[in-house]
């Protein structure tokens, strides 16, 4: 019964008799109660009769109120024995969390891929195949091939004339200073950088010194026209075969390197129009199941959260329900007797 019911049913048996100035209370401490962290596991899910009950948590504020009792020990009690009910909650709470932060690092992994793929797949069908000329080149390298070894029987022939027993091996030294003493990969006369008195001499100096030292040895046994032209012959066939054999060589290099691209591409192509496209359907059916799968939880999730928050406010007032039971008795407790206030907490 409700301490006010008690109190009308009281004056209206009674007379009210004089206050007293000062009244000396009985010693009307309330029973003890269990720590919510001592109750036993089979009783962590319900809660203790006299906080599942609103008449009972008033009578609880009214024997703290009449007593003097200091409060803050039952509302300590009530905070434990809540924290203690919703400690399930909470590590719920904690682990769908964790779940879904999980799913949220693996959504993350698989758009990115997704994000990727589909840009590499623009990117592919955006690109055209390189022109390559990879026959042309060899084409020129073979005939570049001809004409140097063609110019090395020429000098074996011209040498012969003023070195008949070593031709050999004097013909190719000639042939080897004449064609490659520079590595440029192209000619002077086909070069668009400015030419100065260094380079000149460096592009024109080993060749014509080949040249002249041939057409010493046949000057004398030709006619001066033949010896002319085959001093004119060898000194451009120095001066272009051999730098158009290693540009050719060079430039077959740069070919097959486009050749190879160009396959790639292909292959690529054909990747983005079959593996590339089933790999991003697969990856958005995947991204698809995570979702649902994320949405459950996070509907557990908000479930959890409500019970959390039901238990919070179950406990916010249950407290503010003791407080004002507590500050009402203790109100009264100064127009009472200890007799009175006896009667009234039996």
């Amino acid at each position: 019964m409700n301490w006010f019911k008690k109190i009308r049913r009281y004056f209206a048996e009674t007379e009210t008799p004089p206050l007293p100035e000062q009244v000396a209370l009985p010693e009307l401490l309330p029973e003890p109660v269990p720590e919510a962290e001592e109750l036993p596991a089979e009783e962590e899910d319900v809660l203790p009769f006299w906080l599942n009950n609103d008449d009972a948590l008033k009578d609880e504020g009214v024997i703290y109120g009449l007593s003097g009792t200091d409060p803050q020990e039952k509302i300590n009690i009530i905070h434990s024995v809540y924290k203690k009910h919703s400690a399930g909650w909470i590590r719920v709470r904690e682990e769908l969390n964790e779940k879904i932060g999980e799913l949220n690092l693996i959504l993350e992994k698989k758009d990115a891929l997704l994000h990727e793929l589909g840009r590499k797949t623009e990117q592919v069908r955006g690109q055209e195949p390189r022109e390559e000329n990879s026959f042309r080149v060899l084409t020129g390298l073979i005939l570049a091939l001809g004409m140097c070894i063609g110019n090395y029987f020429l000098i074996r022939e011209g040498v012969r004339y003023g070195f008949p027993l070593q031709s050999d091996p004097i013909a190719l030294g000639v042939f080897l200073t004449g064609m490659f003493s520079l590595y440029y990969t192209t000619s002077v006369i086909h070069s668009d950088s400015p030419l100065t008195w260094k380079r000149t001499l460096e592009e024109f100096g080993m060749p014509l010194a080949a040249s002249l030292f041939v057409w010493v040895q046949v000057v004398s046994e030709m006619a001066w026209y033949k010896s002319a032209g085959f001093f004119i012959f060898t000194f451009f066939a120095f001066l272009i075969a051999g730098k158009l054999l290693l540009g050719s060589i060079a430039q077959l290099k740069r070919e097959i390197r486009l050749f190879q691209m160009n396959r790639e591409l292909k292959r690529e192509k054909y990747a983005a129009a079959t593996d590339w496209l089933q790999t991003m359907d697969s990856l958005e059916k995947e991204m698809e199941k995570i979702r649902m799968e994320k949405w459950k939880i996070v509907s557990a999730l908000n479930e959890t959260e409500a019970q959390i928050n039901r238990l919070t406010a179950d406990k916010e007032a249950a407290v503010n329900l003791f407080i004002s039971e507590y500050n009402l008795a203790k109100d009264y407790k100064d127009r009472l007797s200890g007799a009175q206030i006896s009667k009234i907490i039996r």
